[in-house]
């Protein structure tokens, strides 16, 4: 399936090749997986190289085989942003072909401090001592947003260790709308005063449908989205952000409905019956695949260099390829 995605992503670029920054050595392009992110919302970018030099590029630890894949990141205000302490995207092993198209996902918000509000933009540079210049691409523009609250809660963390020697813990679980093309979208936030532990896009606003949320005796988020009029995507998280309930169900004689049992505070979903990807509602994860994934992806790439950066975050996600990209 992945093979195939890239084909695609390939037939993409191909059709709008003139976006792409290109010399008479080598084709540049980046792109976002979105425009506009919710504040600590992992920001993924793909940036395509095309060889054109004649000769293979191999990048290196020899001085002759140096190479280097960097970002220039500015804000609204013109500033640099700065990159993150010790965070260096390692490219060596990288084998680049003659006439050879090839494209690297980077988790941009691992390597650059873009965790303020604002707008921003973003290029891509490449340089190698075999290339007489450093090739750049276009710029592209994103925006870092906080959204607008629409549910909040402060639970305490189960003392099921004795850590907390008898002292209260909290976090707090927070619901916010981010606006991008005229759709709203919910995103879960889960922090405490000291740590975001996730950022999860949950869902689309649908009309005047309405979310319904319960938490469980282990302070465990429970959320009922709706996908459609008749179809809810049933979610859970932990208190570190964690998905541990990924379901989705449809009206039938009965409505999916959450219910907290009042003695136990166990949360159950009652009602209704699963719903089926592709008949009951279209597939929201057709044109995706893992963010995991896209980053092995890479490595695929660097055989020998099992220790290559990026690395997979531990809670990726799905990525958005785009619209015209599907990977069935």
């Amino acid at each position: 399936m992945l093979k195939e995605v890239w084909f695609r992503f390939a037939a993409v670029f191909a059709a709008a090749f003139s976006a792409m920054t290109v010399s008479a050595q080598m084709g540049m392009d980046i792109s976002l997986n979105r425009s506009v992110y919710m504040q600590f919302e992992p920001v993924y970018a793909c940036v395509t190289l095309r060889n054109d030099t004649g000769r293979a590029l191999v990048f290196g630890e020899d001085p002759r085989l140096q190479g280097f894949l960097l970002f220039e990141i500015t804000d609204d205000k013109g500033r640099v942003v700065p990159k993150r302490p010790d965070a260096e995207i390692m490219v060596n092993g990288l084998i680049l072909g003659s006439g050879e198209i090839k494209r690297m996902i980077i988790p941009i918000n691992k390597y650059y401090d873009i965790d303020r509000l604002g707008n921003y933009k973003i290029n891509a540079y490449v340089s190698h001592s075999m290339l007489e210049a450093e090739y750049k691409t276009r710029d592209v523009r994103f925006s870092v947003e906080k959204g607008v609250e629409k549910w909040s809660r402060t639970v305490g963390i189960p003392d099921l260790t004795g850590k907390n020697e008898g002292k209260t813990v909290e976090r707090t679980y927070t619901i916010r709308v981010l606006t991008e093309d005229h759709n709203r979208f919910y995103y879960l936030v889960v922090e405490d005063n000291d740590k975001v532990y996730g950022v999860m896009r949950i869902g689309r606003q649908i009309g005047i449908e309405k979310f319904r949320v319960e938490i469980d005796m282990l302070s465990r988020i429970h959320l009922l989205m709706p996908v459609s009029p008749r179809v809810f995507h049933y979610l859970s998280f932990s208190l570190n952000g964690v998905n541990t309930i990924n379901q989705y169900w449809r009206t039938s004689d009965t409505i999916p409905t959450l219910f907290r049992d009042p003695v136990s505070g166990k949360i159950q979903l009652v009602g209704g019956v699963p719903a089926r990807p592709g008949i009951d509602f279209k597939d929201p994860n057709a044109g995706k695949i893992s963010a995991a994934d896209l980053l092995k992806s890479n490595d695929a790439d660097l055989p020998d260099r099992p220790d290559i950066q990026p690395k997979a975050p531990a809670a990726g996600g799905l990525v958005d390829l785009g619209k015209e990209v599907s990977a069935d």
